[in-house]
C-alpha cells in the first residue's frame, strides 16, 4: 500500500510539471555597484539612467511562432535598522503582454511609463504598456525617508532586484534576481606609518621602503572584468618642505614621489587591499632626514558614477643615521636587514651590542630573517614592525598590537 502511494506521488509530480511547457528563455546579467542612490530610479515613473540589469528574452526553438509574455521589475527592501521588512520600493509590470516572435534585449532603463515600444532583433516594433503596480508610501516610512534625504543613498540593508518573465494564464514563469547587502562603505582611516606633522620626531621610520596600512569597511563589489572583489584603492606620497609648503594639504597636492607620473595624481594599488609596500622601482626615493606626507583614495562604483573617498593625511620622517654619533667604536650596519634590526631593538641596545666590547662587535647582518623557525622576506618583517601583530579584542574585532622586545640573544 505504501509503495502504491509512492508511485502515485511520482506520477502526479511528473504530470503537474509537464503541464507547463517551456516556451521562453530569459537570461539576465546584473551590473554591480557599491553604493545605490535613490536617483537610480524614479518610483513614480520607473525612469532610470543607470543600468541595473540587461536581459535577453527569446522563444524556445519548439515554441509557437508568437508567444505572449508579461514582464515585471521589482525592488524589495529588508532593513531592520529602518523597520522595513521585505517591503516593495517600486514594482513595474506590463498591463498587457508583449508579443514575442524574435529575441528582445531590454534593461531596467526600458521599463518606465514613457516607453511604449521596443524593437526585437528582427527590427519588429513591439508594443510595451507598463504600469506601476506597487510602490512604497514614504509617508509611512519617515525614518527611511530622512536617511535618504540626508545622503541621497539607499540606506544600509538587504535589497532584492527581481525581474520576471511570465507566460499568461498559468504558463511558464522565469524569475531572475540579484540580492545585495548594501552597506555604503565610507569609512577610510590611515594606520601607519606616521601621524600628525607636530609629531614627526616620534614618527620616524627606519626604512626607505615602508609598509603603508589603513582601515576601511568592506565593499560588497566584484569587478565584472577582473573578478577582483572590494573597493579599488590608490595612494600618493609627497615630500613636505616647511620652507615651501604652508600645510601638509599643500604638500600632498604638489610634486609626488609616488606616483612619479604627475598626471596620474594617485598610484593604483588594486581591489580590496589595506596594506601596500613602497616600491623599489618606478617611485622616487624616500631620503633619510626628510618628511613625507601620504594619503589613500578609495573609489566606490555607484549608480551615480564613481565616487572618490579621500583619507586624512599622515606624515612620517625617514631616520637619518648619519646624524647618529659617529663614534669610531660603533660600526653601523646600514644594510636593509641591519637597519631593520636597529629599528626593532632601538639605537641604545644596538650600540651596546655592536659597539666596542659588545657581543656583536664587528658583526654585520647576512640578510637572513627567520620567524618561528621559517625564513621570511624583509618586507614581511617590515610590515610586522609598521603594523604590529594581528590580534582580536574582546568583541572579536581585528586589532594590531605593537611588537615588544622580550629579550635579545647574540650567537655566532
Amino acid at each position: 500500500m505504501m509503495l502504491k502511494k509512492y508511485y502515485n506521488s511520482i506520477f502526479l509530480l511528473i504530470f503537474g510539471y509537464s503541464s507547463v511547457l517551456c516556451q521562453i528563455n530569459f537570461e539576465v546579467n546584473w551590473t554591480p555597484y557599491v553604493t545605490y542612490y535613490l536617483s537610480m530610479v524614479d518610483i513614480n515613473t520607473g525612469e532610470s539612467n543607470m543600468p541595473i540589469f540587461l536581459a535577453e528574452l527569446s522563444r524556445e526553438s519548439d515554441a509557437e511562432n508568437q508567444v505572449e509574455v508579461d514582464i515585471e521589475f521589482e525592488i524589495i527592501i529588508d532593513s531592520e535598522a529602518l523597520g522595513v521588512n521585505n517591503e516593495t520600493l517600486v514594482k513595474l509590470e506590463t498591463s498587457s503582454p508583449i508579443l514575442l516572435t524574435a529575441p528582445i534585449y531590454l534593461s531596467n532603463m526600458d521599463l518606465n511609463l514613457s516607453t511604449d515600444a521596443l524593437f526585437d532583433s528582427d527590427g519588429n516594433l513591439i508594443d510595451l504598456n507598463l504600469d506601476i503596480s506597487e510602490q512604497m508610501d514614504f509617508g509611512d516610512a519617515e525614518q527611511m525617508m530622512s536617511a535618504i534625504i540626508q545622503t541621497g543613498q539607499l540606506p544600509d540593508g538587504i535589497y532584492t532586484f527581481r525581474v520576471t518573465a511570465r507566460v499568461p494564464n498559468g504558463g511558464e514563469e522565469i524569475v531572475r534576481e540579484d540580492i545585495i547587502n548594501i552597506s555604503n562603505p565610507n569609512f577610510l582611516q590611515l594606520v601607519a606609518p606616521g601621524g600628525a606633522l607636530s609629531d614627526t620626531s616620534i614618527n620616524e621610520i627606519y626604512t626607505s621602503y615602508p609598509v603603508f596600512q589603513w582601515e576601511s569597511d568592506l565593499c560588497n563589489y566584484i569587478d565584472p572584468i577582473t573578478s577582483e572583489s572590494g573597493c579599488e584603492y590608490f595612494i600618493r606620497v609627497a615630500e613636505y618642505r616647511a620652507d615651501e609648503h604652508s600645510s601638509i594639504d599643500q604638500a600632498i597636492e604638489s610634486v609626488t614621489r609616488l606616483p612619479l607620473d604627475q598626471s596620474l595624481g594617485f598610484q593604483k594599488i588594486g581591489f580590496g587591499f589595506t596594506t601596500f609596500q613602497y616600491p623599489t622601482t618606478e617611485a622616487g626615493d624616500l631620503e633619510p632626514g626628510k618628511i613625507y606626507a601620504w594619503q589613500v583614495r578609495k573609489d566606490l562604483i555607484t549608480t551615480s558614477g564613481t565616487e572618490e573617498i579621500l583619507s586624512d593625511i599622515m606624515v612620517f620622517k625617514v631616520k637619518d643615521f648619519s646624524s647618529i654619533s659617529t663614534n669610531a667604536e660603533i660600526q653601523e650596519d646600514n644594510s636593509p636587514a641591519g637597519i631593520l634590526l636597529r629599528n626593532i631593538i632601538g639605537d641604545e641596545l644596538a650600540n651596546n651590542i655592536f659597539g666596542s666590547g659588545g657581543d656583536g662587535e664587528g658583526m654585520t647582518s647576512n640578510g637572513n630573517i627567520t620567524l618561528n623557525g621559517e625564513d621570511i622576506d624583509l618586507s614581511v618583517a617590515q610590515e610586522l614592525i609598521s603594523i604590529g601583530i594581528e590580534n582580536e579584542d574582546e568583541d572579536g574585532n581585528i586589532i594590531y598590537k605593537p611588537i615588544e622586545i622580550i629579550g635579545v640573544e647574540v650567537s655566532d
